[in-house]
C-alpha cells in the first residue's frame, strides 16, 4: 500500500513539474502557418470548382426536398390521405434540420480552409 501511495505522489509531482515548465514560444509566422492551410500548387482552382459544385448541389437537393415535402402535404390534404400529409410534414422538418446543418458545416469548412488568411 505504501509503494502504491508513493508512486502516486511521484506521478503527481512529475505532472506538476511538466505543467510548471516554461511556455512554448512560437513566432506569429508559425502560428499563422498552422491556422491557414494552403492547397498544393495548381490545385486551388480545381478545389474551388469542386467546392462550388458540392455547395450548389446540396442547396439544390435541399430545395427539391422542400418542394417534394410540401407537395406531399398538399396531395395528402387534397385526396384525404393522412399518411402522405404526415410524411410531408416530417419531410419539411428534416429539410429544416438539414438546412441548419448545411449552414453550420459551411462555416466549419470555411474556418478550416482559412478564408481570409494572409
Amino acid at each position: 500500500m505504501a509503494v502504491r501511495a508513493a508512486s502516486s505522489v511521484v506521478f503527481v509531482l512529475a505532472g506538476f513539474v511538466v505543467l510548471d515548465a516554461g511556455p512554448a514560444t512560437a513566432t506569429p509566422a508559425e502560428i499563422g502557418a498552422a491556422v491557414c492551410p494552403a492547397a498544393p500548387p495548381g490545385m486551388q482552382g480545381f478545389a474551388d470548382d469542386v467546392t462550388a459544385w458540392v455547395k450548389w448541389g446540396v442547396l439544390a437537393l435541399i430545395g427539391i426536398g422542400a418542394v417534394v415535402s410540401l407537395g406531399s402535404i398538399l396531395v395528402g390534404r387534397i385526396f384525404s390521405h393522412p399518411h402522405a400529409s404526415r410524411y410531408g410534414a416530417m419531410g419539411v422538418a428534416v429539410v429544416v434540420m438539414v438546412a441548419i446543418a448545411y449552414t453550420v458545416i459551411l462555416v466549419i469548412l470555411d474556418s478550416i480552409t482559412g478564408s481570409g488568411c494572409t
